[in-house]
């Protein structure tokens, strides 16, 4: 969990630093003592997890936590404060997920860590897009075989677009790109949809793969994907990223070539 720890007071943060030491799902990448400051990070950075001191000058815990939520409605916040009045409008005004007060403990603190850990495991998508090399879908962990390599080509590409629409057009043009833009190919195109609709029902996720009259696409925030978490600055997905990019789909070149130029800058 990518984590920031905001809090006026410096030793506040840094007690808590020592106890996310060693804990290998906590890696703390920010700390701030201006709420500001925190808030300017998480526009541009993502953030899983903030541990927010309530009580701070120009902008309260309460305040940054709303903003946070609307930034990313999924990130974990605790709160670690002095004054135990405020604990119920966090909990209220922004469903605040768990508070320790201080001074507090180093099983307070593994508290904290646990509950965070806890969240954020539950949190995880069931499904899985592996881009960077060759293509594969994985449910609840197990990769998923197809029988119609065509339904999963499509469905590449509808990770390609990166929640953005493919036209019918569009997907005849790249996967069927030497036959005639006719009703014959339409039809292998609806009958692509059609298996990739029946898919995701059998996994009771018919909202993962969506379409409509002459499009599709994928909901993006259903899934997760190692190019996804690649445009997001993942640290962990920047790595493994050894320049290749579904390497099975000559149309997937020019999402590779943008790749390797964001990774070289």
């Amino acid at each position: 969990m990518k984590t920031i720890l905001v809090d006026d007071e410096i030793w506040s943060m840094e007690h808590f630093e020592e106890e996310c030491n060693g804990v290998q799902d906590v890696e703390i990448v920010g700390k701030f003592d201006h709420a500001k400051d925190a808030l300017a990070y998480a526009l541009e950075n993502p953030v899983d997890f903030a541990l927010l001191d309530i009580e701070m000058a120009e902008m309260n815990g309460i305040q940054l936590g709303k903003n946070l939520k609307k930034i990313n409605p999924d990130m974990i916040i605790i709160y670690a404060t002095a004054y135990s009045e405020y604990i119920a409008e966090a909990i209220l005004e922004i469903g605040a997920d768990y508070y320790i007060l201080k001074p507090y403990s180093k099983e307070d603190a593994e508290k904290v860590i646990q509950r965070a850990c806890l969240l954020a495991h539950k949190q995880k998508k069931n499904v899985y897009f592996h881009t960077f090399g060759r293509f594969d879908m994985f449910i609840n962990g197990s990769v998923v075989n197809f029988t119609n390599a065509k339904a999963k080509e499509l469905l590449a590409l509808c990770v390609d677009h990166n929640g953005g629409n493919v036209t019918m057009e569009e997907a005849i043009y790249k996967l069927w790109e030497n036959r005639c833009y006719d009703r014959n190919v339409k039809s292998l195109y609806r009958k692509a949809v059609i298996y990739l609709n029946a898919l995701f029902r059998s996994y009771n996720l018919s909202d993962v793969f969506q379409n409509g009259r002459g499009f599709c696409h994928i909901n993006k925030s259903m899934v997760s994907c190692d190019y996804y978490s690649f445009l997001e600055k993942d640290r962990d997905a920047i790595h493994s990223f050894k320049n290749e990019y579904l390497f099975d789909y000559s149309w997937g070149e020019e999402t590779l070539v943008n790749l390797v130029g964001i990774k070289r800058t």
